[in-house]
């Protein structure tokens, strides 16, 4: 799911000090009343010049435009394998309220390390979510992103317990409990992802944040 990671501006994944739950904290019923992702074709915007025409098909989008499909509570994109095959994949997505909004976005099958005791998939990560344009039904349109992180970032000499470079937090926020390798954390508690959100602004490098907005109608 290497689109999916990219578009959703989860390049911190690899870095790790991210809330990781086994289950997922939010369900539907958390979602009412909340403006939700406008359905459709997604880009994410990019540091990079890539020359892509939106108006065609995500297929045949080049592998530098980051794009993906929002429709009815799933996220879809293309898996690249190796020899370059396309496989469409899709993943569930959950945008509930606060400031900033909390996305839940479940992750499976993955090939990263890093991820301490959590099992690779099913698994849930969180973003924090600030919408930045709506369309005139009150649907999000554009926003900015960023990981919900453990507490702020270690020093850069700190090891774990194994020896190797520590990625998690040494002061993780209230009601988050580092993994057995200290590289990120989990929870049960929706009020302290919600508090983690906001934050984790400060310790997310302006130049990583995900920026993204809608371009047009479409499943494809």
């Amino acid at each position: 799911m290497r689109r999916l990671l990219i578009v959703l501006g989860l390049l911190l994944l690899g870095g790790c000090n991210m809330v990781v739950t086994k289950t997922p904290l939010f369900a539907k019923s958390d979602t009412a009343g909340v403006p939700q992702l406008r359905p459709g074709v997604w880009i994410e915007q990019s540091g990079k010049p890539c020359d892509v025409d939106v108006s065609k098909p995500l297929a045949d989008w080049p592998d530098c435009a980051k794009g993906a499909i929002v429709l009815d509570g799933k996220l879809g994109g293309y898996n690249v394998d190796a020899n370059g095959k396309k496989t469409w994949t899709t993943t569930d997505l959950l945008m509930v309220g606060g400031a900033p909004r909390v996305m839940q976005v479940q992750m499976q099958d993955l090939d990263v390390k890093g991820l301490g005791d959590v099992p690779l998939g099913p698994m849930y990560l969180y973003m924090a979510v600030r919408p930045t344009k709506t369309d005139e039904s009150g649907r999000i349109t554009a926003y900015t992103a960023w990981p919900v992180l453990c507490g702020p970032p270690p020093p850069p000499d700190v090891k774990t317990p194994a020896g190797g470079t520590r990625s998690g937090t040494l002061q993780p926020l209230q009601g988050l409990t580092m993994d057995s390798d200290d590289n990120n954390c989990t929870t049960t508690s929706q009020g302290a992802v919600r508090a983690a959100a906001g934050a984790s602004e400060k310790w997310t490098p302006p130049d990583t944040l995900s920026v993204e907005h809608w371009v047009r109608d479409g499943d494809r």
